[in-house]
């Protein structure tokens, strides 16, 4: 099975196995890393910056709601 980098198109890498009980079966999983150390670091400062854009953006998304269901309860009490 191939695995190749988004950002460069080398080989991946497993870094960690995890394996996880779930009923009576088990889970396993492998974090994955570039071969190249530079290009890893670039892939998770743009995964960390996408991260963060999300989080703003649902925070964003909530506060509208909140401010949103306010003025519902404001002008229900006229």
């Amino acid at each position: 099975m191939s695995n190749k980098c988004t950002r460069c198109g080398k080989e991946r890498i497993a870094i960690k196995t995890y394996k996880q009980k779930v009923g009576d079966s088990y889970v396993y999983w492998r974090e994955m890393a570039c071969s190249d150390p530079e290009c890893q670091k670039k892939v998770n400062k743009s995964l960390s910056n996408e991260k963060q854009k999300r989080t703003r953006i649902k925070n964003e998304q909530n506060k509208r709601e909140e401010e949103r269901k306010q003025r519902l309860a404001d002008s229900s009490k006229k």
